[in-house]
């Protein structure tokens, strides 16, 4: 694992010593920056966004936002092994200034930043389980209506879930599909309001 683009190019990731972890892979993580920097019309860099990585394992994801440009991150993730990774990894990265780290259960808690900011862009990397089920009901969706309830401009929120689930846009619901790409057994689906 390593950073692809920005002020820590090719700087190398420690990851989790554990196998409940699943890092994105570099080809999908590039391809998922390049959507960023297209939808906001700055191509390799990131603006100074407010971001929270939500299930952060090593930090991979939100590390490469810091290292793109955006002002801060805040990591939510609560697994013994992948802390010590994520720990490790702002420290070597030097990000401790625009990084903090939130080492409790992401799906009741990651919808502001410590300052009580809201986020502009979310990373939601849930346990595959977790975003089985696509519906109303499911965790993901409830999790988005939470972040809608806690935020007047709600942001974008990138999920990366298992590629056999498949989001789609329900009638009364407030988020929209902005993009969804399948990249062998991963997918991202981008959500906006």
């Amino acid at each position: 694992m390593r950073i692809i683009g920005g002020k820590w190019r090719s700087r190398r990731l420690v990851r989790p010593r554990t196998s409940l972890t699943r890092p994105i892979p570099d080809r999908v993580k590039q391809a998922l920056f390049d959507m960023l920097g297209s939808h906001y019309d700055t191509p390799g860099v990131l603006p100074a966004l407010r971001v929270a990585d939500v299930f952060a394992g090593s930090g991979s994801m939100g590390l490469e936002a810091l290292s793109r440009g955006a002002e801060s991150c805040s990591f939510f993730e609560r697994g013994r092994e992948a802390l010590s990774a994520l720990r490790r990894n702002i420290e070597t990265l030097g990000a401790s200034d625009s990084a903090t780290v939130v080492a409790v259960q992401a799906w009741s808690c990651a919808e502001l930043d410590e300052h009580g900011q809201p986020f502009n862009l979310v990373f939601l990397d849930p346990p595959y389980r977790d975003s089985e089920d696509t519906g109303g009901s499911g965790r993901v969706r409830r999790y988005l209506r939470r972040l809608a309830e806690s935020n007047p401009h709600p942001p974008l929120v990138i999920l990366h879930h298992q590629a056999g689930a498949d989001f789609t846009a329900a009638a009364d619901d407030p988020w929209q599909i902005l993009e969804q790409r399948r990249f062998g057994t991963h997918r991202v689906t981008f959500f906006i309001r």
